[in-house]
């Protein structure tokens, strides 16, 4: 994790060494990422980089750790927006998705990840965090449970955990299938809303029909 003294940056400058480091690894694997280039790019000096982070692999799990938690947060702010309507979120979250993953250059960095050994090298470690890491996880579905309206949207909150992960794995699939130009992007949106619609109304014929 980044030490103190970073998050004690100006936001600008925080966020010029980010898009640096963004930047970096969508170049190459994390193998081959350069820390000089990121520190030229960010204007920053060798001695300044290894007072923020241990090395360049510290980097890239801040900046993952970064993609999740703002990722998180538009589920939040939208819910907020729309007044707890969970289905207008899940209609919203492709569309924003696409966009925040192209913008963020997350295929070409998760591309560079699966090859090189980042994977297989920090496979133990992730999973010595898992405990840590699902905690986490619960605490955002129990904020987003608790901004939805009940009355579009009423489930106990294990059954939301359910619905949450069949959400999340329907909008993965529909994201593997944009980035991979398997098909026309209103087919997979109609695919997608498709599935939102079941979750809503589920498959019993006369309860959809209403």
């Amino acid at each position: 994790m980044p030490s103190e003294r970073f998050f004690r940056l100006p936001k600008a400058k925080a966020d010029t060494i980010r898009n640096a480091a963004i930047q970096e690894f969508k170049r190459v694997t994390p193998e081959e990422a350069s820390i000089n280039k990121i520190i030229q790019s960010a204007e920053i000096s060798r001695g300044s980089f290894y007072t923020y982070f241990e090395d360049k692999h510290d980097l890239l799990r801040w900046l993952l750790g970064d993609f999740v938690a703002s990722y998180q947060q538009f589920y939040i702010t939208e819910l907020k927006v729309r007044e707890g309507d969970l289905w207008a979120v899940f209609d919203a979250v492709l569309d924003h998705t696409i966009q925040w993953v192209a913008d963020q250059g997350l295929v070409e960095i998760v591309g560079n990840m699966m090859k090189g050994n980042y994977f297989s090298e920090h496979f133990q470690e992730a999973s010595s965090a898992g405990d840590k890491m699902e905690t986490a996880v619960m605490e955002h579905i129990q904020t987003l449970y608790e901004l939805v309206d009940e009355q579009v949207c009423k489930l106990e909150l294990e059954a939301f955990e359910g619905l949450m992960q069949l959400h999340v794995a329907a909008l993965i699939l529909a994201l593997k299938t944009y980035f991979t130009n398997a098909e026309e992007p209103e087919k997979i949106k109609t695919s997608y809303q498709r599935k939102m619609r079941l979750l809503c109304f589920g498959a019993y014929p006369r309860r959809t029909e209403e």
